[in-house]
């Protein structure tokens, strides 16, 4: 997904195998608020890292904004590099097993007299990630920014304004426009075979309850826009520029969460009680300054957040993907962190 805050890449040349720039014991984040322990893992990858997917708590995908895919046995302590045969950004990544995976991302914009825009793609690896193959091109010059697959053979994934979808297991796609949706899609989550969103910025949340035959528009009227999305125990939560919102009843309505953090790039719940939320908090201050991480933590299904908007050290968590209940593996910068929960 492309985060909502610019990104600076660091482009270098990509090494067949990477153990890490900094090789010293992993640093753990101090956040004695939160009951959520949080460790900087020791590799550091030669670009900014834009989407996140484990498979395993040892196996898993991250990859970046200059087309990066890049692979780990043990849980990120090292990562080797995969043949993506892209150079363009890579904003959202999902695997259906350990062999059978999607990569999605591209441009929308270029500079210069006469310029088209690379548009959008979708990659396909069959091998766990030692080779991608693009198996879709899209007609709209616009990049993709999030894939999501229902069960082996229904997957979608999201550009601006159409939802792209496959029912062979990602052989062949069909496109669907949405029109007068005005805010870019950023996430796409199905809670049930039937029941799916699409987060939004401006305020729109685009819903289907048919598996993904028709489509409706609707605003929470939050006046915000939204950047993540989970589910767990019938219960969706939302993150974004504001205040998380919650519905309980498959986003017929939405209630604000007026204790939870802003600014919530990426969240995941492990039940309808216990969840976290990270993303973008306080500014260091200064014209050169930087904005802090912030993780927060609930126990009663977003009434009450413990955490932090201070985790210094480095700057807004973009994302996070759990292979399980317990642990998932977050996305700063080019920086990977663990986080036992």
């Amino acid at each position: 997904m492309k985060p909502p805050y610019p990104i600076f890449l660091a482009m270098a040349i990509v090494m067949a195998v990477l153990s890490g720039c900094d090789k010293g014991q992993p640093a753990a984040i101090k956040n004695s608020e939160s009951n959520a322990k949080v460790v900087l893992l020791p590799a550091q990858l030669p670009q900014s890292i834009t989407a996140v997917f484990f498979t395993d708590v040892k196996t898993g995908y991250v990859a970046g904004g200059g087309g990066g895919i890049y692979k780990t046995f043990n849980g990120g302590d090292s990562w080797q590099a995969e043949n993506s045969n892209t150079n363009l950004p890579i904003y959202g990544l999902y695997f259906i097993d350990s062999n059978k995976g999607f990569a999605v991302g591209g441009e929308s914009s270029c500079g210069g007299t006469g310029c088209v825009p690379p548009g959008g793609f979708i990659l396909r690896t069959l091998d766990g990630g030692q080779s991608w193959t693009r198996v879709y091109t899209p007609v709209e010059k616009t990049e993709i920014t999030s894939v999501y697959f229902v069960n082996t053979n229904v997957g979608f994934c999201v550009g601006n304004n159409v939802i792209y979808k496959t029912t062979n297991g990602g052989l062949a796609w069909t496109a669907q426009a949405i029109e007068n949706l005005g805010g870019k899609m950023m996430q796409i989550k199905f809670t049930d075979d039937k029941n799916g969103f699409i987060i939004c910025l401006f305020d729109k949340i685009v819903q289907t309850d048919d598996g993904g035959l028709t489509w409706k528009v609707i605003s929470p009227q939050t006046n915000t826009g939204y950047y993540s999305i989970a589910s767990a125990g019938g219960v969706t939560y939302v993150g974004g520029q504001g205040k998380v919102i919650k519905s309980t009843n498959n986003g017929n309505s939405w209630s604000v969460l007026a204790n939870s953090p802003a600014d919530v790039f990426a969240i995941y719940f492990k039940n309808s009680k216990n969840g976290i939320a990270l993303g973008r908090g306080n500014y260091s201050g200064g014209d050169f300054g930087h904005s802090y991480a912030s993780i927060y933590t609930t126990s009663d299904g977003g009434d009450s957040w413990t955490g932090s908007s201070d985790i210094t050290g480095y700057s807004a968590i973009n994302a996070v993907s759990f292979p399980n209940q317990s642990v998932g593996f977050g996305i700063t910068g080019n920086k990977i962190i663990k986080i036992t929960y």
